[in-house]
């Protein structure tokens, strides 16, 4: 694919915006003992709030023998919780634990922040217009497996099941 000279300074400028906050991102991982995929994986718990473990793997792109590995290490962390469904017996949820809310936010860390110093500098309107642009940029992104957020079993993988890459 060929792409404009447009297009490679945006793809450009935002690699270099996000590698940024790769440091921060380190040191917030590694405050919890865990790697930066496994602080992405409770963000996005965080986002999704309690939810089936077969949601939230399908949610992160994890096959869900992924997943359940996953939930054990982070379980180990003391970062997330196995709960049973209120309603459904079958079905195991994950959500966060105080540790793992805490992780999430890190606000102190984040606050004082080189990241937070260079985007504090930009004035109101610029930063209301950052925002504004990369909301929409989130936004854009693929819904999860409609029959992985349905399926009950925590570990089952029935045949055909497409198998997608594990979220680095």
């Amino acid at each position: 694919m060929d792409l404009r000279a447009s297009q490679r300074r945006t793809l450009r400028t935002f690699l270099l915006a996000v590698a940024l906050a790769e440091p921060l991102q380190q040191e917030l991982a590694a405050s919890q003992g865990i790697s930066l995929g496994d602080l992405h994986a409770v963000r996005v718990l965080s986002r999704l709030g309690e939810a089936p473990v077969s949601r939230y793997g399908a949610e992160l792109g994890l096959p869900r023998s992924t997943i359940t590995n996953l939930v054990d290490r982070l379980e180990r962390a003391g970062l997330v919780e196995r709960v049973a469904s209120p309603t459904d017996r079958r079905v195991t949820m994950v959500r966060l634990t105080e540790t793992g809310l805490e992780a999430t936010e890190a606000r102190a860390r984040l606050a004082d922040s080189d990241v937070a110093r260079r985007l504090f500098s930009l004035d109101e309107s610029d930063q209301a217009l950052l925002v504004e642009l990369l909301e929409r940029v989130l936004a854009n992104r693929p819904e999860p497996e409609v029959a992985a957020q349905t399926d009950t079993s925590e570990d089952s993988d029935p045949a055909g099941s497409p198998e997608l890459e594990p979220v680095r």
